[in-house]
């Protein structure tokens, strides 16, 4: 006497056959700096006081495909940029001395802009400021 397969085996025998026909699309990368390139505009705040407003300049850092550099940060220069590493809309600045002030922190992505909330501290006490990156 022969067995009768289960109506539930048969099923997923039918589903596996099917699922191996069809081929899933191969979505491309995608570079996560890619969505911080460009010029910026930047109104900074401290302690919730908006205390400047002005442009940044943001690159793909050739020598680390995680990393960007971030031009005129804490309104520095246009000359003067930090590195920061991307993962995924997350950036992370560890800590730099730029024109002898030490700018550290973090941001994230979010809908069509960043924000960075780090701290510049000039050797006479640090600054906790928010900068809001817009397009």
């Amino acid at each position: 006497m022969k067995k009768l397969l289960r109506p539930g085996l048969i099923l997923v025998a039918l589903l596996s056959l099917n699922a191996c026909t069809e081929e899933d699309p191969i979505e491309p990368n995608v570079d996560p700096r890619e969505k911080f390139i460009g010029t910026w505009n930047v109104q900074e705040k401290i302690g919730g006081q908006v205390t400047g407003a002005y442009q940044s300049t943001i690159t793909n850092d050739a020598g680390n495909t995680a990393r960007i550099s971030i031009g005129n940060i804490y309104n520095l220069g246009a000359a003067t940029s930090v590195k920061a590493l991307i993962a995924g809309n997350s950036i992370d600045i560890s800590a730099q001395v730029v024109t002898g002030i030490t700018i550290e922190g973090t941001g994230l992505y979010a809908g069509d802009g960043f924000t960075l909330n780090f701290t510049a501290n000039d050797g006479t006490g640090a600054e906790n400021v928010e900068a809001i990156y817009t397009k």
